[in-house]
């Protein structure tokens, strides 16, 4: 039986990045020209659009539903609503676990791949070690059985 991973998968850099910039967000330091002037108006607000700028990065990346990183796109949600994280509603409750379920099936999917990069590898390294063994029995079944056997050898001078 497989065992399960402990910790998540791993963040790839695109995904860094935006957990960085809504990091930076939130800690009211951006480093994008336009949003430290909205900072500087009071402005400054924290939603998809102003992370997606501040981590140099598009949009639609994280603002669907189903989008490509939906572990970014529920702490900005939380960060816009100010909210504690527990939903309130039946609705509410229902978009996390949906979320939930798009996270786990991108795993799910990871996992798949990585598996069935791995099968392929050891099919490949078997059927070549099966190709040498092969190769090494045919060069056996040519040469004689030297047990017991005197090679003489006659220098081509004499």
């Amino acid at each position: 039986m497989p065992r399960r991973r402990a910790t998540a998968s791993p963040i790839d850099p695109i995904e860094k990045d935006f957990l960085e910039a809504l990091q930076r967000l939130k800690d009211s330091v951006p480093r994008d020209k336009g949003l430290q002037i909205n900072k500087a108006k009071g402005r400054l607000k924290i939603n998809v659009s102003t992370v997606a700028r501040e981590a140099g990065r598009s949009r639609t990346l994280i603002a669907l539903e189903y989008c490509k990183y939906p572990r970014v796109r529920e702490p900005i949600r939380l960060a816009k609503d100010g909210g504690s994280g527990e939903p309130r509603t039946s609705s509410e409750l229902i978009d996390k676990l949906r979320e939930e379920i798009a996270i786990l099936r991108t795993d799910l999917k990871r996992a798949e791949a990585e598996t069935t990069a791995h099968f392929h590898a050891r099919e490949k390294a078997e059927r070549e070690a099966a190709r040498w063994r092969d190769a090494h029995a045919r060069i056996m079944r040519k040469q004689p059985a030297r047990d017991g056997m005197v090679v003489t050898m006659l220098s081509p001078r004499s």
